[in-house]
This record gives C-alpha cells, structure tokens and sequence, in this order.
C-alpha cells in the first residue's frame, strides 16, 4: 500500500491524505454502535478532477474506495469493508458554487452540510424546502442526495431532498467525469432543470447509497421562506398511533399544505420526560403521545385559515392543545425554530444506552399494522434482551415508533430502534453483547422489511439484507448488477453494498 500510498500524495499532497492508525481509526466508524472497518488510506479531494484520478489509481490497483460525506449514516454505509479500502472525505468540497436568484438553483460542493447551506441561504431569505436529514448539521448534501433524506424539517410540504435536485456533476467508478439534466447540454451555461436532454439519469444517482458514482457537484431548486408561520403542539388520545394516522391521513385528504406534522409516541414522551429529554413535558398530567403540526404561510389570511382547518381537524380526534410558548410544552415552535434537533429521540434517552435503528417509509394506513408488529417483535425477542439486561443491569427500551414524519404523498418516514447497551461494561467487554445486538438489529431490519416498508438509507446492511431475504425480484436484482459492472467493471466504488463483490458475477 505503500505504493499507492505514494501515487495519491501527489494528487492532493501530503497534507490531505493519511495512513496514520489515529485517522484511519477515526474514519472507522459512523454513528451505529457495533460496525467498525479501519480504512487503509483517508483522502481528501477538492474536486471532481482530483477524484477522477484517484479512481483511476483504484482501479489498476484493484482497491475499494467509499465515500464519505458527513459520516452519519447508521448501517455502515461510509466505512470500509473487511478493513481494507480508501475513505474519501468530501469535506473539502463545502462551498456555495454559486446561487442563481433569478431562476432560485444554487449550486454547491457535494461536502458541504445541510445546515450550513441554509444559514448561507438565510441571508437572502431563501431555503432548501426540504432541511435534509435531522443530522443535517453535519450530514452532506452528496449524502442526502445518496440517500433522499427526510427528517430535517420541510418535508410535509417539499418531500424528500431529492425532490428539489436540478442537475448533479458525477465522477464514475472509473474515473470519467458526467453531468445531468440541464447540464448535459455543454452550450447551457447554468443549471436550470432536471428533466430533459434524454432519460433523467440524475436519478439513477438518487439513492443509490454511493455505489454508481461519486457526486461532486449539486445543484438544487431553492425557496423564499414565506413570512408568517404558525405551529401548534397536541397531546393525542390514548390510541395515539391509530389518531395520528387518522389525521394525517385527513390532512392529505383535504389538501391542506402543512410544512411539518410529525407524531412522538407515548413511550418516548414518557421516558424522554422522565430523563430530563423532554424537560417541557414535565409536567403533564396524561403523558401521552404527541402530534404537531408546522405551517407557512405569505399572508396572515392565509395562516389563519389553514389553522383553523388544521385545529378542526386535530380536535375532532379528541387531542388537547397544548400552550403557545415552548414553556407550555409546544414542541412544534422548538422544532420550527431549531431544524436538525429532532433527528432521533432515542439517542440520549437513557444514560450509557446506545441506539439500533430503522428509519423507512410507509403508506399512512398501514402505520398502526406496522407498530403493532414492531410491539410482537419486541415480545419475540426478549430472552436476548433480558440476556443483556442480565450482563449490564440495563433493561433495553423499545420504542415501537419514533418519531414517525409526514412526507410528500401519504407516505411517513417511520423511525423504529431499541435502546441497549455496549458490549463495554464497567471494565470488561463481552463480546456476546454485540453479537446479540447485532442478531436483534438484523431481525428488526428483516422484520419491518417483511411488512413491506421502502428503506431509503440502506448502508451496507439493510442493502445485503434486501438481496438475502429475497426482498427483490431476480430480474430487479439482475438490472442493479448489469449497471453497476456497466458503470464500475471493477466493483471498486462502495463494494459490497446490496451484495455487489464482483465476485461470481
């Protein structure tokens, strides 16, 4: 490696490229709890040229890259595999390329984050519609892009990011260099629509959790943030999944335009109060489980009207309104106010606890099947829980939805995980630990796969998961494997992810 080590220094110099233990190590995880692989080289490109050139060394060299934008994606989608390959961190590339007010694109670095792209467009009151993933204060663009994120906020009204995508600069795994949409016309002169000049290949790079190239450039549509904004929080009944789809399903059903209504159930309310999480709901009397709602509107007209289809809606359902202020338990004005925070309430709900998660969409209607399942898997698996509890003194928390966010269509993103423990336990490791979580982590994964729910982030596990179970039919799985040896012969970007080695192809 020491070789190659060499021909990638020259590319970018020294002082962007290591082989130390100490920034291979920090490049070995993401934020799941168990998956770790220990990149050979970590390598910092400032552009689509420098990238296609360490493609190129990849591929006569025979040397898995995967590249890693902010580093939060949950199933190993941006580490290594086997302890073998190169991580390239695309943090260099975090500048606003250039915001077109005239036609609202702007374009920007695949690395830079989503938080800081929006407090750039703040100061000429625009915004991304859709805020990107809930850890969009660090989470890449590139990386929303690879994975159409939610979570952030705008996503009732907008969808996903990748609803908002014009064109994309792409290097392929082999080292050429495309763009799409308006782009592939080399006489346009800006990025101004997706569609057109041919098939829209811009989406075959939408979701595709980084194994058909490596995005360098994006160019997105942007909005003017409306000037008034209302957002009210309610304590829902005590069937509070059944209610909340009930009136998210009313929402759609009447055309209201809402910017974000997401539901928090019972059981994270309880314990997120209980550990000083949810210090506003302290003092509820029914801690129950809560909806809210946030709208926009250009007029005061407009707002008020919209809340009073909304409130019709919601206390119909016999929800009660919680105060104004956030002091009076309004998460919905906390949540407006402060995009990116919501994210996940399982981290941090339980001192020395560590989260397992699933995020994926479903249809609004069969959102109380799907936590009734999740609540059944729960009971299934409690002798392994209790065999951790046993070793640690932690009793592991289910949360059988949280938070569950409506997106475009009548489709939410549903958040189900546990909480457990580390396999680090005062001194000593046990091994067994680990393996039970991750036994329990691959069972809820194929459990909710099974119910028939649409993964969007998939990582390196959920995508191997979806090829084992026989989730694809064979003749999809045939035409993901047909692209990726068309686009990457070699296998070399991302390996491994949805099973695609190269191996016996």
């Amino acid at each position: 490696m020491t070789e190659v080590f060499q021909k990638l220094k020259k590319i970018v110099t020294e002082k962007y490229i290591s082989d130390s233990i100490y920034v291979r190590h920090a490049y070995s995880r993401n934020v799941n709890p168990v998956l770790q692989g220990v990149p050979d080289i970590v390598i910092r490109p400032k552009d689509a040229q420098e990238i296609s050139e360490i493609l190129k060394i990849a591929n006569e060299e025979n040397i898995p890259i995967v590249p890693r934008g902010g580093g939060c994606c949950e199933w190993g989608g941006s580490i290594v595999e086997n302890d073998t390959g190169i991580i390239l961190d695309m943090k260099r590339m975090n500048n606003v390329i250039n915001l077109d007010q005239d036609n609202l694109v702007v374009t920007v670095g695949a690395g830079i984050a989503w938080g800081a792209l929006n407090n750039y467009l703040s100061q000429f009151g625009l915004y991304t519609g859709c805020l990107g993933p809930g850890s969009g204060l660090t989470a890449s663009v590139g990386g929303g892009i690879s994975h159409h994120s939610v979570g952030a906020g705008g996503c009732a009204k907008y969808g996903a990011c990748t609803n908002q995508l014009v064109s994309l600069e792409v290097v392929l795994p082999t080292g050429d260099i495309i763009e799409t949409g308006s782009q592939a016309n080399k006489f346009s002169k800006v990025p101004f629509n997706r569609f057109g000049n041919g098939p829209d290949l811009a989406g075959l790079f939408c979701g595709d959790n980084g194994i058909y190239g490596v995005k360098t450039q994006v160019s997105l549509k942007v909005f003017p943030r409306p000037p008034f904004a209302a957002y009210k929080t309610f304590v829902l009944p005590r069937k509070d999944t059944e209610a909340a789809s009930q009136i998210m399903m009313e929402i759609r059903r009447k055309g209201i335009d809402v910017f974000d209504t997401i539901f928090i159930p019972q059981l994270v309310v309880v314990l997120g109060a209980q550990e000083g999480m949810f210090p506003l709901w302290k003092q509820l009397k029914r801690k129950r489980g809560i909806l809210f709602y946030s709208i926009e509107a250009n007029s005061e007209i407009e707002l008020n009207e919209r809340v009073k289809q909304l409130d019709e809606i919601f206390l119909s359902k016999k929800t009660e309104e919680l105060g104004p202020e956030i002091s009076d338990g309004n998460f919905a004005k906390w949540q407006y106010e402060n995009p990116w925070h919501l994210y996940h309430n399982l981290w941090g709900i339980q001192p020395a606890c560590e989260p397992f998660t699933a995020e994926c969409f479903t249809p609004l209607n069969t959102l109380p099947e799907l936590v009734a399942d999740t609540m059944a898997w729960e009971n299934e698996c409690k002798e392994d829980m209790q065999k951790i509890g046993e070793l640690t003194g932690n009793r592991i928390v289910m949360s059988s939805a949280g938070p569950v966010a409506l997106i475009d269509g009548n489709n939410v993103e549903y958040t189900v995980g546990f909480n457990t423990s580390h396999s680090y336990h005062e001194g000593t490791t046990h091994e067994i630990i680990d393996e039970l979580n991750l036994k329990l982590w691959k069972s809820l994964l194929i459990r909710t796969y099974k119910q028939g729910v649409q993964y969007y982030m998939c990582g390196s596990v959920p995508s191997k998961l979806m090829v084992e179970i026989g989730a694809y039919s064979q003749e999809y799985n045939n035409l993901l494997k047909s692209i990726k040896k068309t686009l990457d012969p070699n296998f070399i970007l991302s390996r491994g992810k949805f099973n695609l080695t190269g191996e016996m192809e």
